[in-house]
């Protein structure tokens, strides 16, 4: 899960044989759990999940917890059924066209559904959306998209700097403790950049580019009983001098 700030909620280690759809009710009960989140809170709250999180026991689930969602379903036999209901596509983009359809029977509480057609290199495909939102068909698949900055964030803590992916445990728990430890230096990244590195050259660098070009820069710090009293960085680096008011702006 991932927080607007771009800070990480919450990571949990499961089976790599296990379906995503499988960890969607620990995960909510967990954060339900971390952010002591009251249930009239519930209402106030949309779950945006993709197709692997998906199908009807999930949904039915959040329903009945009073969340809202924005779900794509998992079914390629119903995304095909839903696309021959379409009376009229509306455009989204170029390759994208979304269509109003009636939501299947099955869920207790009234949803709106959207057959959405996009082009692959193979040709047209179709998938859907169930959504509790009062949006049309158009801002609903927009809205959806946005969810993939949290691909982002999970593409950098695996090569953005973390090597998360390359660096494998062979006890459970040391592994767990090693997507912990990802964890905490992703938000400390995250924290860095909206603090120390706010209206500077550095604002829009990633993670990649803040372990590979700044910390990576050669130096040396002056310590005294616990407080910092100069930092010294190599002047031939391109970065050098920035860094060095960026540090220098945060501990005046």
């Amino acid at each position: 899960m991932i927080h607007p700030y771009h800070e990480s909620l919450l990571s949990q280690l499961y089976p790599g044989s296990q379906h995503s759809s499988n960890c969607l009710i620990p995960a909510v009960t967990t954060f339900e759990r971390m952010l002591s989140l009251p249930p009239e809170r519930h209402p106030k709250i949309i779950w945006r999940t993709d197709s692997g999180f998906g199908g009807d026991t999930n949904a039915n689930w959040l329903l009945a917890s009073d969340y809202g969602l924005l779900m794509k379903g998992g079914s390629n036999r119903r995304a095909s059924a839903l696309s021959q209901m379409v009376k009229r596509w509306r455009m989204v983009r170029n390759d994208k066209f979304v269509g109003s359809v009636p939501t299947p029977n099955g869920f207790i509480k009234p949803l709106h559904t959207f057959s959405i057609r996009y082009a692959t290199s193979k040709g047209w495909k179709h998938t859907y959306l169930f959504s509790t939102l009062r949006l049309s068909g158009v801002a609903t698949a927009l809205l959806y998209d946005q969810r993939g900055g949290a691909e982002t964030e999970f593409r950098s803590d695996k090569s953005g700097g973390f090597y998360l992916h390359k660096r494998r445990k062979h006890k459970r728990d040391a592994q767990e403790v090693w997507i912990l430890l990802t964890d905490m230096a992703h938000n400390c990244l995250s924290g860095v950049t909206r603090t120390i590195f706010c209206d500077s050259p550095f604002e829009q660098f990633g993670f990649l580019r803040i372990t590979r070009d700044l910390l990576a820069i050669p130096g040396y710090v002056e310590m005294k009983n616990g407080q910092l009293l100069s930092v010294k960085l190599l002047k031939s680096s391109p970065y050098s001098s920035d860094l060095l008011a960026c540090l220098r702006r945060f501990w005046e």
